[in-house]
């Protein structure tokens, strides 16, 4: 019994002479809105399915190219929690030349030239992989709709060693859009984060108008291989 009452004497001296307990500091992870901004270098193609199949006087699309060009981008995002967020989206796709070619025979071929561009409108989600402190890996997808313009163009056809050339009128075409994205992230600062992606985007249909040609050029299933770099600035 006198050791017990004196152990319990001892009690408060050694509680006394303990640390303080540690101050646990907020986390930086908490839901916030964000800004975006992004610039990359575009390669764009056209499925092999997506090519026109000509007609009586035009031989079939068999060859068709973009060059490469460069793409800006801007939103406005939401981190829901530390491993979700999403953003909404607006991409524009400066102008790119395209290219086609059409072969039935060495006297009867035509070569088609426009101007692509495309502005896109898109919803995305992301999943951040926090498996580093400062450096988060991410997947992500996302669905829209994207205005795509073949502008400026003309078709150069050779019928029995006979050119003419005939122009290609311009027209706008809005098709469903769909992407997905991977990248990594670097925090800079704590409401600063630098991003590098990559990401594929299907920019769905696009095609010239009627006048002034016998068919259109058509072009399915446009899709863009595009590198990015870019930042988030996230709101406290």
């Amino acid at each position: 019994m006198v050791a017990l009452a004196l152990g319990a004497t001892g009690l408060p001296a050694l509680a006394a002479d303990l640390p303080p307990a540690p101050v646990l500091e907020e986390s930086g992870d908490e839901a916030s809105w964000y800004l975006r901004g992004d610039i990359g270098v575009v390669d764009k193609i056209v499925a092999r399915r997506g090519r026109d199949f000509g007609s009586d006087e035009v031989p079939p699309l068999i060859k068709s190219r973009f060059a490469r060009d460069l793409v800006i981008s801007g939103g406005v995002g939401y981190r829901f929690a530390p491993w979700l967020r999403a953003d909404v989206t607006v991409d524009h796709h400066f102008e790119a030349a395209f290219r086609g070619a059409r072969f039935s025979s060495s006297a009867n071929y035509a070569q088609d030239r426009t101007d692509f561009e495309a502005t896109t409108f898109l919803a995305n989600g992301y999943v951040d992989l926090a498996f580093w402190e400062s450096i988060t890996p991410y997947l992500g997808a996302g669905i829209g709709v994207s205005s795509n313009r073949f502008d400026s163009g003309n078709r150069l056809a050779v019928i029995s060693d006979a050119a003419q050339l005939v122009p290609l009128r311009s027209r706008t075409q809005n098709a469903f859009a769909w992407t997905l994205m991977a990248g990594i992230a670097f925090d800079i600062t704590s409401n600063l984060t630098l991003d590098l992606g990559y990401r594929y985007t299907h920019l769905g249909n696009t095609r010239t108008g009627f006048e002034g040609a016998d068919i259109p050029l058509r072009a399915n299933a446009v899709a863009a291989h595009e590198l990015r770099i870019g930042a988030r600035y996230r709101f406290d």
